[in-house]
């Protein structure tokens, strides 16, 4: 059966532009690249996976969720190399130009690409996770939104961390219910990297102490509502219970609005990006592994893992007889 590699393409460089020490034989910082590289090679060879797709943050892509969020993603810092000495300016130049190699070699290396205007990487993820079912797929991120994906036939490896998240490992790493996990961070803990707030004082242990449901079966934000206004009707909530429902259905509409931002599962796509992302994944993929190994070599670049080439050839082997 295939398995399809789904990276959060954006993620994945900047994790690696940030950490990475690598260099060129000119001493040029090319860490974003190559670390990118040697994690698109790990991950092939960890799952062996017979088709790869990068997914990139399109340009503008924020800008719907402002929308409904004007904070959303405001103020980040810039992403600079901290193993490397530059100026913010010549940082983001050689960021620029290190993302603009990589597409172009993993272009050569059979992986598709999909960048699309205005769509954010996880909206295009989602849908991608949706389209592609019941194939089996592992999405590569260290963003916990994509946790939300986790199900029968999707996987979630957190580079970070280095493991995989799965339906049956799920409650490691957090004790809600894989379908609810969205919902839990709506109401209590938001995104802080993303600018979205939850209730205030509502942290986990407090939200399954008050709805230990969260833990047992799934809820619609409809349904949760309900069931909360149904409880303070009747004398047998707890104190802590009481006083936590008031709050939340004081806090609707934040908690609706997180969640419409929040929720990737079903992507806000209009028709002409998800003919884009249904082309891109039925298209066959191509290889030039030979001109991959020159551009390095035109690029002043040396990556010397032995088992590279050897991983990407035996991935055109199964890509094309998938």
């Amino acid at each position: 059966m295939k398995k399809v590699l789904i990276f959060d393409g954006t993620n994945t460089f900047l994790r690696n532009f940030v950490v990475n020490p690598t260099a060129d034989v000119n001493g040029n910082p090319i860490g974003g690249l190559a670390g990118t590289l040697r994690s698109v090679k790990y991950m092939i060879r960890e799952t062996g996976a017979d088709r790869v797709i990068f997914v990139w943050d399109g340009i503008g892509g924020a800008q719907r969720r402002r929308g409904v969020l004007a904070d959303y993603k405001m103020g980040r810092r810039p992403r600079l190399n901290r193993e490397v000495d530059e100026s913010q300016k010549s940082s983001s130049d050689n960021m620029q130009f290190q993302k603009a190699k990589l597409k172009t070699f993993l272009t050569y290396l059979g992986v598709t690409q999909i960048e699309i205007e205005n769509i954010e990487a996880d909206d295009t993820i989602g849908y991608l996770v949706g389209l592609l079912e019941p194939t089996p797929k592992v999405v590569v991120s260290s963003d916990r939104d994509m946790w939300q994906f986790v199900s029968d036939t999707t996987v979630v490896y957190w580079p970070t961390k280095k493991v995989y998240i799965t339906k049956e490992t799920f409650n490691q790493y957090s004790p809600i219910l894989t379908e609810n996990f969205v919902l839990s961070r709506a109401l209590g803990n938001g995104d802080s990297s993303d600018n979205i707030k939850g209730i205030k004082g509502l942290g986990e242990k407090t939200l399954l102490k008050i709805i230990p449901g969260l833990s047992v079966r799934p809820y619609t934000i409809d349904e949760l509502f309900a069931m909360l206004r149904h409880s303070l009707t009747l004398d047998d909530t707890t104190t802590l219970q009481k006083k936590w429902f008031q709050v939340i259905l004081e806090n609707e509409e934040l908690v609706r609005t997180n969640l419409s931002i929040m929720q990737l599962v079903d992507p806000e796509i209009s028709p002409q990006a998800a003919s884009i992302i249904r082309n891109a994944a039925n298209m066959k993929p191509s290889f030039n592994v030979t001109g991959f190994k020159l551009a390095l070599l035109n690029n002043n670049i040396q990556l010397v893992e032995n088992d590279m080439f050897t991983t990407f050839q035996e991935f055109k082997l199964r890509a094309e007889r998938a």
